[in-house]
């Protein structure tokens, strides 16, 4: 069977018009469900090296990949040009929804380690994305 080239390049426009469509859906989907949490820190007199720091992240970490949550970056701050306190660190996490995230921040399991990042934190921030 003898496929002329005019033939050929017509498939594989299709088939590269089709990939780029279910990439824009796919992409499109994922803006829109996602949310991206930062959370500022700054760390109390024992820093990381404290038991309540060690049993707060480690639980936190538990209960924000129950809800979904993927670190994507984290970032130690090594100075704020701009105003107020210096946080000694940001994390950057992805959840698959709002509505996740909100449930990892209010759930039980979270709620029951506030009293380990009240010692192990002198200020948290969580800001949730739209």
């Amino acid at each position: 069977m003898k496929i002329s080239c005019a033939k050929i390049y017509f498939i594989l426009a299709v088939l590269f018009f089709l990939s780029a469509i279910t990439r824009a859906e796919i992409g499109k989907e994922k803006n829109v469900e996602t949310c991206i949490v930062i959370l500022e820190g700054t760390l109390g007199d024992g820093g990381m090296d404290s038991p309540e720091f060690k049993e707060y992240s480690k639980r936190s970490n538990a209960n924000g990949e129950a809800h979904g949550g993927v670190v994507l970056k984290k970032y130690m701050i090594k100075e704020n040009l701009g105003l107020g306190e210096k946080p000694d660190f940001v994390l950057i996490v992805e959840y698959p929804s709002y509505e996740a995230a909100e449930r990892t921040f209010s759930s039980e399991e979270y709620r029951e380690i506030l009293p380990l990042r009240d010692i192990a934190f002198k200020e948290v921030k969580i800001l949730l994305t739209n």
